[in-house]
């Protein structure tokens, strides 16, 4: 029994692991971002698999779900884009195999107009990682700078 235990408290730390977004360095998107972008959120939907609009505050993402929660972000001001038009809006997925609730993210950004750096890719503006695409604006010169050098 104390074995079972014992294997069961070492094993805890990797299971909470499962539940967090991934994160990537700081380094490694600006490294792989086509699009620095300066914007803030104006709004937050979800919808299903389908694309389908959902409007119940308490449907949720996550593994064995497919709706996506989606971010509306207003473009501020475009850095470095390869684009040849920026859009003036985005709608940014959050990652799907997260388990958050539609409530519980425009609850969190209901009063949000905190102005971020977008590090997106492609051309259709996509996350570098499934829901992983702020930055604080406060890196803006980092960020500008590692984009630069590996972009030589």
């Amino acid at each position: 029994m104390r074995r079972v235990l014992l294997s069961l408290v070492a094993l805890a730390p990797l299971a909470a692991l499962c539940g967090l977004p991934l994160q990537m360095t700081l380094s490694d998107m600006a490294t792989e971002a086509d699009h620095v972008l300066v914007g803030h959120v104006i709004g937050v939907d979800m919808v299903d698999g389908n694309g389908h609009p959902i409007a119940d505050s308490h449907a949720q993402t996550g593994p064995d779900l497919n709706n996506v929660i989606r971010l509306r972000i207003s473009v501020d001001e475009t850095l470095v884009t390869t684009a040849e038009k920026v859009p003036k809006v985005l709608l940014l997925p959050l990652d799907p195999l997260m388990h958050y609730s539609l409530g519980q993210i425009k609850s969190a950004h209901e009063t949000d107009s905190t102005r971020r750096l977008l590090l997106l890719k492609g051309v259709d503006f996509s996350p570098i990682q499934p829901g992983v695409f702020f930055r604080p604006l406060l890196e803006k010169d980092e960020v500008l700078r590692i984009h630069a050098a590996a972009h030589q």
